[in-house]
Protein backbone atom coordinates (compact mmCIF):
# COMPACT_ATOMS: atom_id res chain seq x y z
CA UNK A 1 0.00 0.00 0.00
CA UNK A 2 2.71 2.98 1.04
CA UNK A 3 4.37 1.96 -2.51
CA UNK A 4 0.74 2.77 -4.08
CA UNK A 5 0.78 5.89 -2.34
CA UNK A 6 4.22 6.93 -2.80
CA UNK A 7 3.67 6.23 -6.66
CA UNK A 8 0.41 8.17 -6.60
CA UNK A 9 1.93 11.73 -4.71
CA UNK A 10 5.19 11.52 -7.48
CA UNK A 11 2.61 11.35 -9.95
CA UNK A 12 0.31 14.48 -8.79
CA UNK A 13 3.36 16.59 -8.12
CA UNK A 14 4.84 16.04 -12.01
CA UNK A 15 8.47 16.03 -10.08
CA UNK A 16 11.09 16.33 -12.56
CA UNK A 17 13.36 13.40 -11.70
CA UNK A 18 17.69 14.29 -12.34
CA UNK A 19 19.27 12.04 -14.27
CA UNK A 20 22.86 11.33 -12.73
CA UNK A 21 24.04 9.73 -16.00
CA UNK A 22 23.14 7.27 -19.17
CA UNK A 23 25.13 4.99 -20.87
CA UNK A 24 24.77 4.16 -24.60
CA UNK A 25 24.25 0.57 -25.95
CA UNK A 26 25.99 -0.96 -28.61
CA UNK A 27 24.66 -3.33 -31.30
CA UNK A 28 28.30 -5.29 -32.24
CA UNK A 29 28.79 -9.17 -30.93
CA UNK A 30 31.76 -10.93 -29.75
CA UNK A 31 31.14 -13.53 -32.20
CA UNK A 32 28.51 -14.79 -34.94
CA UNK A 33 27.10 -17.76 -32.52
CA UNK A 34 23.23 -17.51 -31.24
CA UNK A 35 21.89 -19.44 -28.42
CA UNK A 36 18.20 -18.58 -27.56
CA UNK A 37 17.01 -14.61 -27.78
CA UNK A 38 19.64 -11.90 -27.77
CA UNK A 39 19.04 -8.31 -26.49
CA UNK A 40 17.38 -5.96 -28.37
CA UNK A 41 20.61 -3.61 -27.50
CA UNK A 42 17.96 -0.54 -27.91
CA UNK A 43 18.38 2.62 -25.34
CA UNK A 44 16.26 5.09 -24.82
CA UNK A 45 16.96 7.94 -21.86
CA UNK A 46 13.62 9.23 -21.64
CA UNK A 47 12.00 7.88 -18.09
CA UNK A 48 9.14 5.69 -18.62
CA UNK A 49 6.37 6.10 -16.33
CA UNK A 50 3.47 3.94 -14.81
CA UNK A 51 0.04 5.02 -14.24
CA UNK A 52 -1.11 4.93 -10.58
CA UNK A 53 -4.15 2.37 -12.33
CA UNK A 54 -1.37 0.16 -13.69
CA UNK A 55 0.67 0.87 -10.73
CA UNK A 56 -2.16 -0.64 -7.94
CA UNK A 57 -3.37 -3.62 -10.60
CA UNK A 58 0.35 -4.57 -10.57
CA UNK A 59 0.61 -4.51 -7.11
CA UNK A 60 -2.75 -6.81 -6.61
CA UNK A 61 -1.71 -9.22 -8.92
CA UNK A 62 1.32 -9.59 -6.57
CA UNK A 63 -0.52 -9.97 -3.77
CA UNK A 64 -2.93 -12.75 -4.78
CA UNK A 65 0.08 -14.57 -7.35
CA UNK A 66 -0.18 -18.40 -6.78
CA UNK A 67 3.53 -19.47 -6.82
CA UNK A 68 4.15 -22.88 -8.21
CA UNK A 69 8.02 -22.85 -8.35
CA UNK A 70 11.35 -21.41 -8.84
CA UNK A 71 13.49 -19.52 -11.55
CA UNK A 72 17.09 -19.07 -11.04
CA UNK A 73 19.33 -16.69 -13.14
CA UNK A 74 23.13 -16.44 -13.42
CA UNK A 75 26.48 -17.04 -15.13
CA UNK A 76 28.82 -20.14 -14.99
CA UNK A 77 32.16 -19.41 -15.02
CA UNK A 78 35.13 -16.72 -16.40
CA UNK A 79 35.11 -17.46 -19.95
CA UNK A 80 33.55 -15.16 -22.29
CA UNK A 81 31.62 -17.69 -23.23
CA UNK A 82 30.44 -18.57 -19.63
CA UNK A 83 29.53 -14.58 -18.71
CA UNK A 84 26.20 -14.62 -20.27
CA UNK A 85 22.97 -15.57 -18.68
CA UNK A 86 21.84 -18.81 -17.82
CA UNK A 87 18.35 -20.13 -16.72
CA UNK A 88 17.33 -22.89 -13.98
CA UNK A 89 14.61 -24.35 -13.01
CA UNK A 90 13.14 -25.89 -9.50
CA UNK A 91 9.98 -26.71 -7.84
CA UNK A 92 11.16 -27.26 -4.64
CA UNK A 93 13.45 -24.40 -4.44
CA UNK A 94 15.90 -27.70 -3.62
CA UNK A 95 17.03 -29.08 -6.92
CA UNK A 96 17.66 -26.90 -9.94
CA UNK A 97 17.66 -28.13 -13.25
CA UNK A 98 19.51 -26.11 -16.16
CA UNK A 99 17.31 -24.95 -18.85
CA UNK A 100 17.96 -24.76 -22.88
CA UNK A 101 20.34 -27.35 -22.48
CA UNK A 102 22.80 -25.98 -20.61
CA UNK A 103 23.20 -23.42 -22.83
CA UNK A 104 22.68 -19.36 -21.84
CA UNK A 105 19.27 -17.36 -22.24
CA UNK A 106 20.89 -14.14 -23.01
CA UNK A 107 23.75 -12.32 -23.90
CA UNK A 108 25.17 -9.02 -23.79
CA UNK A 109 25.62 -6.81 -26.83
CA UNK A 110 27.19 -3.63 -25.40
CA UNK A 111 29.75 -2.55 -23.15
CA UNK A 112 32.06 -5.04 -22.44
CA UNK A 113 29.75 -7.90 -24.31
CA UNK A 114 30.03 -9.63 -21.31
CA UNK A 115 27.68 -9.93 -17.94
CA UNK A 116 28.53 -11.44 -14.77
CA UNK A 117 26.33 -11.93 -11.40
CA UNK A 118 22.83 -11.05 -12.91
CA UNK A 119 20.08 -10.13 -10.64
CA UNK A 120 16.28 -10.54 -11.45
CA UNK A 121 13.33 -9.19 -9.71
CA UNK A 122 9.33 -8.06 -10.66
CA UNK A 123 8.58 -4.35 -10.60
CA UNK A 124 6.28 -2.46 -9.83
CA UNK A 125 4.91 -1.95 -13.36
CA UNK A 126 4.52 -5.80 -13.27
CA UNK A 127 7.65 -5.98 -15.44
CA UNK A 128 10.54 -7.99 -14.91
CA UNK A 129 13.90 -6.50 -15.27
CA UNK A 130 17.48 -7.87 -15.00
CA UNK A 131 20.34 -5.70 -13.87
CA UNK A 132 24.03 -7.50 -14.05
CA UNK A 133 27.77 -6.18 -13.91
CA UNK A 134 29.17 -5.36 -17.10
CA UNK A 135 32.76 -7.03 -16.77
CA UNK A 136 34.81 -9.37 -19.34
CA UNK A 137 36.63 -11.00 -16.64
CA UNK A 138 39.85 -11.69 -19.05
CA UNK A 139 40.56 -8.38 -18.72
CA UNK A 140 40.97 -8.11 -14.91
CA UNK A 141 39.86 -7.86 -11.92
CA UNK A 142 39.65 -3.89 -12.24
CA UNK A 143 38.21 -3.62 -15.78
CA UNK A 144 34.68 -2.98 -14.47
CA UNK A 145 33.11 0.30 -14.48
CA UNK A 146 29.34 0.31 -15.39
CA UNK A 147 26.16 -1.83 -14.97
CA UNK A 148 23.83 -3.34 -17.57
CA UNK A 149 19.84 -3.49 -17.44
CA UNK A 150 17.16 -5.25 -18.88
CA UNK A 151 13.68 -5.26 -19.72
CA UNK A 152 10.80 -7.94 -19.84
CA UNK A 153 7.19 -8.81 -19.77
CA UNK A 154 7.22 -12.88 -19.96
CA UNK A 155 10.89 -13.60 -18.64
CA UNK A 156 10.99 -15.06 -21.80
CA UNK A 157 12.06 -11.43 -24.17
CA UNK A 158 14.29 -9.22 -22.95
CA UNK A 159 14.77 -5.48 -24.43
CA UNK A 160 15.95 -2.32 -23.47
CA UNK A 161 19.13 -3.55 -22.54
CA UNK A 162 20.83 -0.26 -21.31
CA UNK A 163 24.19 0.68 -20.16
CA UNK A 164 24.60 2.35 -16.97
CA UNK A 165 28.15 3.75 -16.68
CA UNK A 166 29.72 4.41 -13.15
CA UNK A 167 33.03 5.86 -13.52
CA UNK A 168 33.34 9.39 -13.02
CA UNK A 169 29.48 10.46 -12.60
CA UNK A 170 30.01 12.45 -9.25
CA UNK A 171 33.57 12.90 -7.17
CA UNK A 172 33.40 9.50 -5.12
CA UNK A 173 33.06 7.83 -8.30
CA UNK A 174 36.47 8.97 -10.15
CA UNK A 175 38.14 6.05 -11.51
CA UNK A 176 36.00 3.36 -10.74
CA UNK A 177 37.55 -0.16 -11.59
CA UNK A 178 34.53 -2.21 -9.94
CA UNK A 179 31.12 -1.79 -9.82
CA UNK A 180 29.84 -5.07 -8.95
CA UNK A 181 26.89 -7.24 -8.62
CA UNK A 182 24.32 -4.98 -8.55
CA UNK A 183 20.79 -5.64 -6.95
CA UNK A 184 18.02 -3.60 -6.69
CA UNK A 185 15.13 -3.47 -3.95
CA UNK A 186 12.14 -0.85 -4.28
CA UNK A 187 11.80 2.08 -1.79
CA UNK A 188 7.91 2.70 -1.50
CA UNK A 189 8.58 5.94 0.87
CA UNK A 190 10.71 7.40 -2.38
CA UNK A 191 8.61 5.79 -4.86
CA UNK A 192 11.81 4.84 -6.93
CA UNK A 193 14.24 2.02 -7.19
CA UNK A 194 17.48 1.74 -5.00
CA UNK A 195 20.07 0.37 -6.61
CA UNK A 196 22.72 -0.67 -4.37
CA UNK A 197 26.38 -2.26 -5.56
CA UNK A 198 30.33 -2.95 -4.23
CA UNK A 199 32.28 -0.13 -5.92
CA UNK A 200 36.05 0.47 -5.76
CA UNK A 201 37.12 4.26 -7.01
CA UNK A 202 39.91 6.58 -5.82
CA UNK A 203 37.64 7.71 -3.05
CA UNK A 204 37.35 4.16 -1.47
CA UNK A 205 40.61 3.72 -1.25
CA UNK A 206 41.89 0.04 -0.76
CA UNK A 207 38.59 -1.15 -0.10
CA UNK A 208 35.88 -2.12 -2.11
CA UNK A 209 32.49 -1.39 -0.27
CA UNK A 210 28.95 -1.08 -0.59
CA UNK A 211 27.48 2.29 -2.11
CA UNK A 212 23.72 2.85 -3.36
CA UNK A 213 21.72 5.29 -6.14
CA UNK A 214 18.25 5.84 -7.12
CA UNK A 215 16.72 5.38 -10.32
CA UNK A 216 12.93 5.51 -11.49
CA UNK A 217 13.16 3.62 -15.17
CA UNK A 218 16.24 1.37 -14.21
CA UNK A 219 17.96 3.36 -17.09
CA UNK A 220 19.27 6.02 -15.48
CA UNK A 221 19.98 7.30 -12.05
CA UNK A 222 18.27 10.21 -10.33
CA UNK A 223 20.98 10.85 -7.57
CA UNK A 224 24.48 10.23 -6.96
CA UNK A 225 25.91 7.03 -5.70
CA UNK A 226 26.61 7.27 -1.44
CA UNK A 227 28.23 4.82 0.89
CA UNK A 228 25.85 2.52 2.00
CA UNK A 229 27.90 -0.02 3.95
CA UNK A 230 31.46 -0.05 4.64
CA UNK A 231 32.96 -2.29 7.60
CA UNK A 232 34.77 -0.41 9.93
CA UNK A 233 37.59 -2.08 10.14
CA UNK A 234 38.21 -0.69 6.89
CA UNK A 235 38.50 -4.19 4.91
CA UNK A 236 36.05 -4.93 2.20
CA UNK A 237 32.73 -5.85 2.01
CA UNK A 238 31.50 -6.95 -1.24
CA UNK A 239 28.35 -8.71 -2.73
CA UNK A 240 25.37 -7.12 -0.35
CA UNK A 241 21.32 -8.82 -1.19
CA UNK A 242 18.85 -6.35 1.11
CA UNK A 243 15.82 -8.46 2.29
CA UNK A 244 12.83 -6.02 3.88
CA UNK A 245 10.83 -8.54 6.58
CA UNK A 246 7.53 -7.36 7.02
CA UNK A 247 7.30 -9.33 10.44
CA UNK A 248 9.75 -6.60 12.22
CA UNK A 249 9.91 -4.17 9.69
CA UNK A 250 13.60 -4.09 9.28
CA UNK A 251 16.06 -4.53 6.36
CA UNK A 252 18.21 -7.72 6.43
CA UNK A 253 21.52 -7.21 4.71
CA UNK A 254 23.38 -10.68 3.59
CA UNK A 255 26.75 -9.39 2.23
CA UNK A 256 30.36 -11.16 1.72
CA UNK A 257 32.94 -9.92 4.49
CA UNK A 258 36.37 -10.35 2.90
CA UNK A 259 38.31 -10.36 6.35
CA UNK A 260 36.33 -13.95 7.20
CA UNK A 261 35.73 -14.65 3.34
CA UNK A 262 32.36 -16.20 4.51
CA UNK A 263 28.40 -14.53 4.45
CA UNK A 264 27.20 -12.27 7.56
CA UNK A 265 24.19 -11.09 8.12
CA UNK A 266 23.39 -7.63 9.69
CA UNK A 267 19.78 -5.49 10.04
CA UNK A 268 19.04 -2.12 10.09
CA UNK A 269 15.50 -0.19 10.56
CA UNK A 270 16.67 2.51 7.77
CA UNK A 271 17.16 1.31 4.06
CA UNK A 272 20.01 3.53 3.03
CA UNK A 273 21.63 3.11 6.13
CA UNK A 274 22.59 2.02 9.70
CA UNK A 275 23.86 -1.71 8.59
CA UNK A 276 26.62 -2.51 11.16
CA UNK A 277 29.29 -4.84 11.02
CA UNK A 278 30.13 -4.96 15.02
CA UNK A 279 26.44 -6.76 15.34
CA UNK A 280 26.79 -8.85 11.87
CA UNK A 281 26.82 -12.49 12.38
CA UNK A 282 28.25 -15.11 10.34
CA UNK A 283 25.61 -17.33 8.35
CA UNK A 284 27.83 -19.88 6.32
CA UNK A 285 29.90 -22.43 7.23
CA UNK A 286 33.34 -21.01 9.27
CA UNK A 287 36.64 -21.25 6.93
CA UNK A 288 34.64 -22.04 3.82
CA UNK A 289 35.13 -19.35 1.14
CA UNK A 290 31.59 -18.22 -0.35
CA UNK A 291 30.37 -15.46 -2.14
CA UNK A 292 27.36 -14.47 -4.43
CA UNK A 293 24.66 -15.55 -1.93
CA UNK A 294 20.86 -15.10 -2.40
CA UNK A 295 18.30 -15.92 -0.05
CA UNK A 296 14.82 -16.34 -0.86
CA UNK A 297 11.61 -17.02 1.05
CA UNK A 298 10.13 -20.70 0.61
CA UNK A 299 6.96 -20.58 -1.26
CA UNK A 300 5.65 -23.34 1.12
CA UNK A 301 6.00 -21.45 3.84
CA UNK A 302 8.43 -23.20 5.11
CA UNK A 303 10.99 -20.27 6.24
CA UNK A 304 14.38 -19.25 4.26
CA UNK A 305 16.89 -20.37 1.57
CA UNK A 306 20.30 -19.41 1.85
CA UNK A 307 22.56 -20.20 -1.41
CA UNK A 308 25.98 -19.32 -1.76
CA UNK A 309 28.91 -19.61 -4.25
CA UNK A 310 32.06 -21.57 -2.88
CA UNK A 311 33.54 -19.92 -5.61
CA UNK A 312 37.30 -21.70 -5.05
CA UNK A 313 35.34 -24.89 -4.77
CA UNK A 314 33.44 -25.68 -7.20
CA UNK A 315 30.47 -25.72 -5.62
CA UNK A 316 26.90 -23.97 -4.22
CA UNK A 317 25.95 -24.33 -0.64
CA UNK A 318 23.02 -24.14 0.42
CA UNK A 319 21.15 -23.18 4.35
CA UNK A 320 17.62 -22.76 5.62
CA UNK A 321 16.27 -20.83 8.34
CA UNK A 322 12.54 -20.76 9.80
CA UNK A 323 12.70 -16.88 10.29
CA UNK A 324 15.00 -14.18 9.08
CA UNK A 325 14.78 -12.82 13.15
CA UNK A 326 16.81 -15.60 14.33
CA UNK A 327 19.70 -14.91 12.11
CA UNK A 328 20.83 -18.54 11.81
CA UNK A 329 20.55 -20.38 9.33
CA UNK A 330 21.59 -24.21 9.05
CA UNK A 331 23.42 -26.21 6.31
CA UNK A 332 22.15 -28.53 4.20
CA UNK A 333 24.37 -31.63 3.48
CA UNK A 334 24.55 -32.09 -0.19
CA UNK A 335 22.26 -34.87 -0.34
CA UNK A 336 19.60 -32.94 0.14
CA UNK A 337 19.65 -30.37 -2.82
CA UNK A 338 21.27 -30.63 -6.16
CA UNK A 339 21.99 -28.84 -9.40
CA UNK A 340 22.72 -30.25 -12.63
CA UNK A 341 25.62 -27.72 -13.45
CA UNK A 342 27.82 -25.20 -11.70
CA UNK A 343 26.05 -21.82 -11.25
CA UNK A 344 28.48 -18.91 -10.48
CA UNK A 345 26.78 -15.75 -8.51
CA UNK A 346 22.80 -15.20 -9.52
CA UNK A 347 19.37 -15.09 -8.22
CA UNK A 348 16.57 -16.82 -7.38
CA UNK A 349 12.67 -15.39 -8.22
CA UNK A 350 9.33 -17.28 -7.46
CA UNK A 351 7.29 -17.92 -10.97
CA UNK A 352 3.83 -19.12 -11.51
CA UNK A 353 3.06 -22.31 -13.25
CA UNK A 354 2.34 -20.54 -16.37
CA UNK A 355 5.53 -18.83 -16.07
CA UNK A 356 7.20 -22.44 -15.38
CA UNK A 357 5.43 -24.15 -18.27
CA UNK A 358 5.99 -21.28 -21.01
CA UNK A 359 9.77 -21.07 -20.18
CA UNK A 360 10.21 -25.14 -19.85
CA UNK A 361 8.48 -24.99 -23.36
CA UNK A 362 10.88 -21.93 -24.76
CA UNK A 363 14.05 -23.33 -23.53
CA UNK A 364 13.78 -27.46 -22.77
CA UNK A 365 15.91 -29.24 -20.20
CA UNK A 366 17.04 -31.11 -23.41
CA UNK A 367 17.73 -27.99 -24.99
CA UNK A 368 15.84 -29.56 -28.65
Amino acid sequence: MKSIIAMLLLAATGLSLFACTSGGGDSETTDGSSSASDSSGTETTAQETTSADETTAATENEEDEDYYGYLFVYFTGNDASQERVFYALSKDGKNFRALNGGEYILRSKSGTRCIRDPFIFKGEDGYYYMIATDMRSSLGWNSNNSLITWKSEDLIEWTDETIIEIDGICAKTKNTDRAWAPQVIYDPDRGEYMIYFALHSTYTGSATVMYYAYTADMKTLTTDPELLFAPSSGNSAIDADIIYNETDGLYYMFYKDETSGGIKLTSSATLTGGYSDTDAVLVSQSGLAVEGSCTFKNIDGSGWTLIADAYTSGYFTMSVADTLESMSFTSLSSSDFSFNFTPRHGYVIPITEEQYKALLEAYPYSGS
